[in-house]
């Protein structure tokens, strides 16, 4: 099953943004309780993360896996739902920092990304009515809620920018970890750029994956997902 997720992550899971990979959960899970919330599937902080969105996400990918030909079975369904909800308390908590931080995402932003997205266009550019017709009839929400899903997911993703951009890896560093990786000192000034990038990406996950664990001790996440998968 993972196996499959990890094949298909890009096509699967671009409507959701998912970049995190497994390690960026590690220790999230240990800071849940089970309390009783209306309508919602978790709480971070004060703020509600709906259960109506999170079955319209996970059933926006589970059509995907279908499309793609893949049976969708009980174990297949459940990892979605687990992937899915792990990446809504991330947006939520990183959105909430990107406030605290003062990164905005403007209007503009927002209806950039809208007129660019090419699910809402034709062959004579951005179409409002395919806009509307798509987000109501596939995603089952009005404009005023897709474009707030949207500012979240962008507020989350500025954030995880503006950290990547704090990481700095020093020439000693990265010689070190060149040579670590079996590479040749010959070759080292060819192949920088590459080695740069993937240091880069790993020390980002591992500061991601502290960052998140250091959240969930200040803020409260309360997950009610067995709650309202029972209907109560």
């Amino acid at each position: 099953m993972i196996s499959f997720f990890s094949k298909h992550k890009k096509p699967i899971f671009v409507i959701t943004t998912v970049i995190f990979l497994a390690g960026i959960f590690v220790g999230l899970g240990g800071y849940f309780f089970s309390s009783s919330s209306l309508g919602a599937v978790a709480l971070i902080g004060s703020k509600k993360v709906s259960y109506k969105y999170f079955l319209k996400r996970v059933n926006m990918i589970l059509d995907r896996i279908s499309e793609s030909g893949t049976e969708i079975n009980e174990g297949l369904r459940e990892e979605v739902k687990r992937e899915v909800f792990r990446n809504m308390i991330i947006e939520e908590m990183l959105s909430q920092e990107a406030k605290r931080y003062g990164i905005l995402v403007s209007d503009f932003e927002v209806s950039a990304e809208v007129q660019n997205t090419p699910q809402f266009r034709d062959e004579k550019g951005f179409n409002p009515r395919v806009y509307y017709y798509t987000i109501m009839k596939e995603m089952g929400m009005t404009p005023s809620e897709y474009e707030q899903w949207r500012r979240k997911v962008r507020l989350a993703s500025n954030f995880r920018e503006f950290i990547y951009t704090t990481i700095k890896v020093t020439p000693a560093e990265l010689a070190s970890y060149y040579l670590s990786k079996g590479g040749n000192i010959r070759d080292f000034k060819k192949e920088r750029d590459k080695y740069l990038k993937e240091i880069t990406e790993q020390k980002f996950l591992e500061i991601m994956n502290y960052y998140l664990q250091m959240l969930t001790t200040k803020i409260e996440v309360r997950s009610y997902l067995k709650e309202r998968e029972e209907g109560r």
